[in-house]
């Protein structure tokens, strides 16, 4: 039994195709989901600086929380600062989410090697079911 699903987003076409299948997850099995959205750690401007990564990041886990609620969810936020891969593992397991969703770039094997890959992080170090999220995702 899923008892907590956790949806990954950055506002990126994957990530959005993510939180449509964690969406319809969520909501045909009654329960609860969480939304993450990990800003990189950068040197530089303030954290509460409208042009920071960490504000981008809030506005995208704003937009992803509405667009659960349009569906009947309430979302929890998580907006940890940091290297992706490892931090939503994290909020996983410090959370209870059993359930990692979240979508894929698709990298090449040079591109995972230079840029590493959070998708294939996640699945290999999660003690959650992680589900990659693959297709196109509604263009609204």
């Amino acid at each position: 039994m899923i008892r907590g699903i956790l949806i990954a987003y950055d506002g990126s076409a994957p990530a959005r195709r993510a939180l449509e299948v964690g969406a319809e997850l969520a909501a045909g099995l009654g329960t609860r989901v969480g939304l993450v959205s990990v800003a990189p750690l950068e040197m530089g401007p303030p954290p509460d600086d409208p042009w920071s990564a960490a504000s981008a990041h809030a506005a995208e886990l704003h937009e992803a929380k509405a667009f659960l609620a349009e569906r009947g969810l309430d979302a929890q936020t998580h907006e940890p600062i940091g290297d992706a891969g490892p931090l939503i593992v994290q909020v996983a397991e410090d959370f209870g989410y059993d359930t990692i969703v979240l979508g894929s770039r698709q990298l090449s094997a040079l591109g995972q090697a230079v840029l590493g890959s959070v998708s294939v992080y996640v699945a290999h170090h999660a003690n959650a079911t992680v589900i990659i999220a693959r297709g196109d995702a509604d263009p609204r």
